[in-house]
């Protein structure tokens, strides 16, 4: 953590000399007073702030949900990780923390999942309406994901109640994890490990996509999918062995 926010502190004061438009977002959210932590918590509580929710209210919450999840924090910092490696367009981890709307979008899902789960329900419930309001992703507080989550551009993205998604899930915009609207109780789909999901894909029901597998833009995959194969189509079918994500 300590490497990465040295080079966080170098990029930004990089950008400084380079760019002097971008000096005034920059020195509001890091500086000597800063950790990596207070920036990330700066910056979404600036987001989720509203007319009914001051900044202040938010940035001690997320401080305090951090400060006591160690767990989170590995989310956090992986997820990060993934950003900088796997998408092409990500040159810095500066930009990842003040600008990229998924990985803002899945750490303000992450505090507000920690307040589900200790029984916050309706302060987990604000946090996802504004992450919609923000970000245009509807992240149910109660969905399970991984580390490593990439979600590139974001816009549409819905994730039910009782969906899953496994570590390193690389996920395209107007995705959905939904229900059929058939059942109640456990009804989202459950994502593995290592999973490519393009855009505009829709996985339907409690049904299981495995390791490794890569979805095409625009499938609606409403049956189990083995490990290892790419799956395209409406319904989605097998159309050969799935590439390993990088």
């Amino acid at each position: 953590m300590k490497q990465i926010w040295s080079r966080i502190l170098t990029e930004a004061e990089s950008f400084t000399k380079k760019e002097p438009f971008i000096t005034s977002i920059i020195e509001q959210v890091i500086h000597s007073k800063h950790d990596f932590w207070s920036t990330v918590a700066v910056v979404l509580s600036n987001k989720l702030k509203s007319n009914y929710m001051p900044q202040s209210k938010i940035r001690t919450l997320i401080i305090q949900v951090l400060d006591e999840n160690e767990e989170i924090k590995k989310q956090v910092i992986a997820d990060l990780e993934s950003y900088f490696e796997r998408d092409f367009a990500c040159e810095t981890y500066l930009e990842v923390v003040l600008f990229y709307r998924g990985f803002q979008a899945v750490t303000a899902y992450r505090i507000a999942r920690s307040c589900y789960l200790n029984s916050q329900k309706l302060t987990s419930k604000f946090l996802q309406n504004r992450i919609f309001e923000v970000y245009g992703m509807d992240i149910h507080p109660n969905a399970r994901l991984g580390k490593g989550i990439v979600i590139d551009h974001g816009i549409g993205v819905v994730i039910g109640e009782t969906a899953e998604i496994g570590d390193n899930a690389f996920i395209f915009h107007n995705v959905t994890l939904g229900g059929t609207g058939h059942a109640g109780g456990d009804r989202h789909p459950k994502v593995k490990n290592n999973v490519f999901i393009g855009a505009g894909a829709t996985i339907l029901g409690n049904i299981t996509v495995n390791d490794n597998v890569n979805i095409a833009a625009g499938s609606i995959v409403t049956k189990d999918v083995q490990t290892n194969t790419t799956v395209a189509g409406i319904p989605a079918k097998v159309i050969g062995v799935a590439k390993k994500i990088q």
